[in-house]
C-alpha cells in the first residue's frame, strides 16, 4: 500500500474535520429519546399533523349553487363553521379573516374565505352578517360535508376556531379564537410565500 501524499493527507484531514461531527450529531440525535429533541416549530396556529385530506362531497351554497371539494383546490381556503346564531365573538372572527385576506394585497386571490352553517334555516336568518361579507362563501352542512370531515378528524372544536385547508384539499392548520389577527396573517403570508401550489 502506498503512502499518502501530503496533499491526500490534507484533503482526509479536511474531510474529518467536516464529516466526523456531522456524523456524530446524526448519531446522537438518533440515539436520543423523542421527548428530548427539539419541538419548536415558528408557526402561530395548530398545525394537524398529518394533515388530513378532505374526502369527496357535495352540498348547497345559501343560493343554492352546488359546492364541491373541487371548489377547495388551487386556493388556501379559511374555513368557518358555524351551528348557532353568529354573536358578538363570530362576527369578530369573520371581520379578523375578511381584513386579513383584504391585508394580503396581490395575494388576495390566493385564498377563500369560507362558512359552513350548520343548516338553511339558520344561514338564511344570517343574510344580514352575510351582507358584510360578499368574499365569502356560506355552505350549508351536510352529511360528509366539509364541516362534518372537520369536526371528524380534528380533535379540538372551540367556537371560532378557523381552520386552513390547502390547495391539495388538506385539513393542516387550525387556529384558535383567542390567536392574535396577526399572528395568523403571519402564519399565512409564511405559507403563501413558501407554497408552490396554489
Amino acid at each position: 500500500m502506498t503512502p499518502f501524499t501530503p496533499t491526500q493527507k490534507k484533503l482526509l484531514v479536511i474531510f474529518a474535520l467536516f464529516f466526523i461531527p456531522l456524523f456524530i450529531a446524526t448519531v446522537w440525535y438518533g440515539v436520543m429519546p423523542a421527548k428530548l429533541r427539539p419541538q419548536t416549530t415558528t408557526n402561530n396556529g395548530q398545525l394537524i399533523e398529518p394533515p388530513r385530506p378532505l374526502e369527496a362531497f357535495e352540498t348547497k351554497t345559501l343560493s343554492g349553487e352546488p359546492y364541491t371539494v373541487a371548489q377547495l383546490e388551487t386556493v388556501w381556503t379559511l374555513v368557518h363553521l358555524l351551528d348557532a346564531p353568529c354573536d358578538a365573538d363570530c362576527s369578530k372572527s369573520l371581520y379578523e379573516t375578511r381584513q386579513i385576506r383584504i391585508a394580503l394585497g396581490k395575494d388576495i386571490d390566493r385564498v377563500q374565505r369560507v362558512i359552513v352553517v350548520e343548516n338553511a334555516e339558520l344561514a338564511q336568518s344570517e343574510s344580514k352578517m352575510w351582507a358584510s361579507h360578499p368574499d365569502m362563501s356560506v355552505v350549508i352542512a351536510s352529511e360528509h360535508g366539509l364541516g362534518q370531515q372537520i369536526q371528524a378528524q380534528v380533535e379540538q372544536h372551540a367556537p371560532n376556531t378557523v381552520y386552513l385547508v390547502d390547495p391539495l384539499g388538506n385539513i393542516m392548520m387550525s387556529f384558535p379564537p383567542d390567536l392574535n389577527p396577526k399572528l395568523l396573517m403571519k402564519d399565512l403570508r409564511k405559507l403563501l410565500r413558501l407554497s408552490q401550489i396554489g
